[in-house]
């Protein structure tokens, strides 16, 4: 909680768990099921799969542009069709409302994929240090999973009611995020949290034991013995010696 920049961030993250499962709960089951019939319920989670896993891929063509872009854009998708579906209720069993639902399932994947990307370039561009993404990636999916499970706890609200809460959610990240964006600018001083140091050590994406071989043919395998406690060493010293009194 020292760290401003992640404080700042936390409605993102809970955002991000709660368009994720909601597109997968109430918009598929209250909108797709009602509209279409549950026949058609997997084509609707479909189209959403495939327009989040082709707009991730292309989104590797935004690293040219600037970090909030991604995230403003997809920010700006999930504002219109929140509004979209607070405004509008579906006819039961009524196919040619059929194109309508799957532009809104595609267009909710673009804004999905955005927001992810968006979150994972910004936390790599703001946390460089190996050890400290580890730390800040486990936060942002532990908030993520905790997001997940309140939208199973309001289940039994009213639609109009969890859009209004997904609403405002996504309206405090946008200003807490672009708040954040302003401070990094005016390099406001960030205060670090101290993070244990790890007992191995890191190489890229490898962790290597102090006891590998790797580690021992840099010339690292002699420490442990010359950082022994002194009383340690002069103990096992004085071993033989004693045994050596007692045979005597």
């Amino acid at each position: 909680m020292r760290d401003y920049r992640l404080r700042h961030l936390f409605p993102l993250f809970i955002y991000s768990g709660f368009e994720v499962l909601f597109v997968c709960t109430g918009f598929s089951l209250n909108y797709g099921v009602c509209a279409l019939g549950l026949e058609r319920l997997a084509y609707l989670l479909m189209a959403y799969g495939f327009s989040a896993s082709v707009c991730s891929s292309l989104a590797l063509c935004m690293l040219r542009l600037r970090r909030h872009i991604p995230l403003l854009a997809g920010a700006l998708i999930h504002v219109v069709l929140l509004v979209t579906l607070f405004c509008w209720a579906p006819e039961p069993r009524y196919l040619p409302q059929a194109p309508l639902l799957y532009s809104i399932a595609a267009l909710w994947g673009t804004g999905s994929a955005l927001n992810k990307t968006g979150i994972s370039i910004l936390l790599g561009m703001l946390y460089k240090k190996k050890e400290r993404q580890d730390f800040i990636f486990t936060i942002y999916h532990w908030w993520q999973a905790l997001a997940i499970f309140t939208v199973y706890l309001w289940s039994g609200l009213p639609m109009k009611a969890k859009l209004s809460i997904m609403l405002l959610t996504l309206v405090v990240a946008v200003g807490t995020y672009l708040w954040m964006e302003r401070k990094v600018a005016w390099n406001v001083e960030v205060r670090l949290p101290r993070i244990p140091r790890p007992r191995h050590k890191t190489r890229g994406y490898r962790y290597l034991e102090d006891n590998s071989d790797e580690t021992g043919s840099d010339g690292d395998g002699g420490k442990e013995d010359d950082d022994r406690h002194p009383t340690e060493a002069t103990r096992e010293d004085e071993l033989p010696k004693e045994d050596g009194q007692q045979l005597g």
